[in-house]
């Protein structure tokens, strides 16, 4: 069982479902709709909050956790196929950047046994990792807005819409 506090939930979960959530709909180049944005992000944030809770192995609550946020996510309006792979590749980029924070921390001889760690220590130490994850959304997001204004640049004037 892999229990959160109420301290994590607000420092970590949701800022991070609010970035995987962001991340979701630049993959899929949906738009975004604040108040489903908002929305679906506090929800996810809760029920993976409530499902951390369950008592399942280590990884179900991943697949769990995952199974939920494509069903929001095509409840928000993301086409399906769309949603599962703008998702797995969420959750993929999520772990390499929390990946690379690990072996930050390791290099820097900080202690990496989190579950002996306060919870606001914990939220502290396993930030860098979502400030990789943004970092890489937005690079994403400008190579994809370069690409369609270099698309619509090569337009001949009277093919513009």
């Amino acid at each position: 069982m892999l229990r959160l506090t109420w301290i994590e939930l607000f420092l970590r979960s949701i800022p991070e479902l609010f970035v995987i959530v962001w991340g979701i709909h630049v993959l899929s180049r949906e738009r975004l709709n604040i108040v489903n944005y908002v929305f679906s992000s506090l929800i996810l944030g809760i029920l993976t909050f409530f499902v951390r809770w369950l008592p399942i192995y280590f990884g179900v609550h991943m697949i769990i956790n995952i199974v939920l946020i494509v069903s929001i996510m095509i409840i928000a309006g993301v086409p399906t196929i769309k949603a599962v792979c703008s998702t797995l590749i969420m959750f993929f980029i999520l772990s390499l950047s929390e990946f690379i924070n690990m072996l930050i921390l390791n290099l820097l001889k900080i202690d990496t046994k989190f579950q002996f760690l306060n919870p606001v220590k914990k939220c502290v130490l396993c930030s860098p990792s979502l400030i990789i994850t943004v970092m890489f959304i937005i690079a994403v997001y400008y190579l994809y807005n370069k690409e369609y204004l270099k698309r619509y640049n090569n337009l001949g004037t009277n093919e513009r819409i």
